[in-house]
């Protein structure tokens, strides 16, 4: 009996081969283009119709993942010698998703060495000038990028009376750049210059400061003038905030990540991966084909197994939903 989930499938993929001849009997029936330009589309043709068929063979796996979990305090070089030693591959470090590092490890800042340990990373400072109108400076390698974001204005373009207060908005430049009132000026009228010449986006207006953060200089302002703060668990990837409050007002972001590791297993032609981050953070996700299924008592038995071997609670497992 034929499965009837693959005909339209078929079908797309006849029509758009069908297309696709069509077209290049256009092409080269085009008297007035020179060889050349029939070459040229004829390639850039090929090439889309290969990432095509590569993004249909790269669809054919499926990925099952369960909701991310934290569990606090773990030794996470002694899982990573644990997953070697049973056999299990590891693979990283990764940087949220990623093998090249991003963001940036500031020294000298004792304080958050002992708290997130010696890799972490710092990616970004936010400011809330109200609960909707917010800066944020996120780092770039030589510079950084500030973005002034008005979210009650989320789908109409920036205005300069979107903006906070010239006074708050030269406060905040001098302290994240440790730049002398001329120069805040100075990167106050390159902003408004930018709302100007329309370069805004879903109510958020930004530029390009070829400066770095002085993220020393950001956190002990906002330790400073808030009342508490508070930290987002990780779930496997490593990404975190701490917020700022000033009472129940919130007043600030730091964002940061440390790095995670994957462990994988293959079995049955299936594969098995736990992410896991220096924090305590872990998910588990299997890879397969879209026309398989996998038994739950299966799958979930193989976890058990790897976090048993990895020194993790297996009865924790129990508590993971997958999608």
């Amino acid at each position: 009996m034929i499965d009837i989930s693959i005909i339209p499938p078929i079908l797309i993929e006849i029509l758009i081969w069908i297309g696709i001849i069509v077209g290049l009997i256009w092409i080269w029936k085009k008297r007035n283009w020179s060889i050349l330009k029939k070459a040229t589309i004829t390639i850039i043709l090929a090439v889309g119709v290969f990432i095509g068929f590569y993004a249909l063979l790269t669809s054919t796996v499926s990925l099952s993942l369960s909701q991310g979990s934290n569990f606090g305090k773990i030794n996470y070089d002694e899982i990573i010698s644990n997953a070697q030693k049973a056999g299990y591959k590891v693979d990283g470090p990764y940087y949220v998703n990623v093998k090249q590092e991003i963001g940036v490890h500031p020294p000298g800042i004792k304080e958050l060495d002992e708290r997130f340990g010696a890799d972490y990373r710092f990616l970004s400072v936010g400011y809330f000038y109200s609960e909707k109108v917010h800066l944020v400076a996120e780092y770039k390698e030589g510079s950084t990028d500030i973005f002034f974001f008005n979210e009650d204005r989320s789908y109409e373009p920036f205005k300069p009376e979107d903006l906070p207060p010239d006074k708050w908005i030269v406060e905040k430049f001098r302290l994240i750049f440790d730049l002398n009132e001329q120069e805040s000026m100075g990167y106050l009228t390159q902003l408004k210059n930018s709302i100007i010449k329309g370069q805004e986006y879903q109510g958020m207006i930004g530029i390009n400061v070829k400066k770095d953060i002085n993220i020393a200089a950001v956190y002990s302002n906002l330790k400073g003038t808030s009342s508490n703060s508070s930290i987002s668990q990780t779930t496997g990837e490593g990404s975190f905030i701490e917020t700022f409050y000033n009472e129940d007002k919130k007043i600030g972001v730091l964002n940061f990540l440390v790095p995670n590791v994957r462990i994988i297993i293959q079995d049955k032609g299936h594969e098995y991966t736990i992410n896991i981050d220096r924090l305590g953070g872990v998910a588990t996700g299997i890879k397969f084909s879209p026309d398989e299924k996998i038994p739950e008592e299966e799958y979930r038995g193989i976890f058990k197994k790897m976090f048993f071997d990895l020194g993790l609670p297996p009865e924790t497992l129990d508590e993971l939903k997958f999608e």
